[in-house]
């Protein structure tokens, strides 16, 4: 009996420990992603390529202000729509890339993680504070695209919905891949790395050695180039995955009900990839003698 009545008195103060030491780590993701917000905002970087985006974009509104057609200006809006959110994969990369390679070559990861911050609350405070920026600035697209809809009579369609929501599961990726190279290499060569060796190239490729051997070429030397860019095609992250079966979508801005489920599928694979990039990022901070 004097067991049981003690067993609550053992229990409480661990209830508590783990109380306070998920307290703790919460305000060192909030304190980090603050931090992050302000590296963000004082980015000359950043507001050039924002401000760069926006006057193109103020570019291609022009023929829609001088014709009264429904047709001009559905084409405009989706025109600077899909120019946007060409725009936002761009920057969402940027975001991954600088907020970990400013911090690695300015040197203030040692400051950092003795204060103590460990690197795997720091890396995802970084992670976290990208997405949130990207979801903010596909928010404000999405509702700029709902006022030009309204201004030039266009319906509203829900395919404005869907590829916002397409674009955001996609950034997601491209940030985690960015930030997983900026923790390997210098950020020039991530940008390179990144152009180069993704899988959208590597599928070009192996389309072209398809359609040679197609033709006639059968040699040996062009059948292991084409499985050797298979290989890579498949090992090597793609940030929009379904993208043949909703390129009607992107046309079209009308979304069946059955495709709504792409999202999803794409939104599963974006976190695995994520999850992936997070744990050898991880490993590379804490291979680095940081602490």
């Amino acid at each position: 009996m004097s067991e049981m009545a003690q067993e609550p008195l053992l229990t409480l103060p661990q209830d508590q420990a783990i109380g306070r030491k998920e307290g703790h780590l919460t305000e060192l993701i909030r304190a980090n992603v603050l931090a992050n917000f302000a590296y963000y905002r004082r980015s000359r970087l950043l507001l050039a390529f924002l401000l760069i985006s926006l006057l193109l974009t103020g570019l291609e509104c022009l023929p829609a202000l001088f014709t009264n057609s429904g047709v001009q200006a559905f084409n405009t809006l989706q025109g600077i729509f899909s120019t946007l959110n060409q725009y936002l994969l761009l920057f969402a990369g940027c975001l991954g890339l600088f907020i970990i390679s400013s911090n690695i070559r300015g040197r203030s990861l040692k400051m950092v993680f003795t204060k103590p911050c460990p690197p795997s609350v720091w890396l995802v405070s970084a992670f976290l504070s990208a997405v949130a920026v990207s979801l903010l600035l596909n928010l404000l697209v999405l509702g700029g695209a709902v006022v030009l809809s309204f201004w030039w009579h266009v319906p509203i369609r829900a395919g404005l919905v869907f590829i916002s929501i397409d674009t955001l599961v996609a950034s997601v990726g491209i940030i985690a891949y960015l930030t997983l190279l900026a923790s390997l290499m210098h950020p020039a060569i991530a940008v390179i790395f990144a152009l180069i060796f993704n899988a959208s190239t590597f599928y070009d490729v192996q389309f072209w050695t398809r359609s040679v051997i197609r033709a006639g070429n059968s040699s040996m030397a062009l059948r292991v180039l084409d499985k050797f860019f298979y290989c890579l095609y498949i090992l090597l992250p793609t940030f929009h995955s379904f993208a043949k079966e909703t390129e009607g979508i992107y046309s079209s801005m009308r979304v069946m009900h059955g495709e709504w489920k792409y999202l999803l599928y794409s939104l599963g694979y974006v976190l695995a990839l994520s999850a992936f990039c997070y744990l050898l990022a991880l490993r590379a901070l804490q291979s680095k003698r940081y602490i």
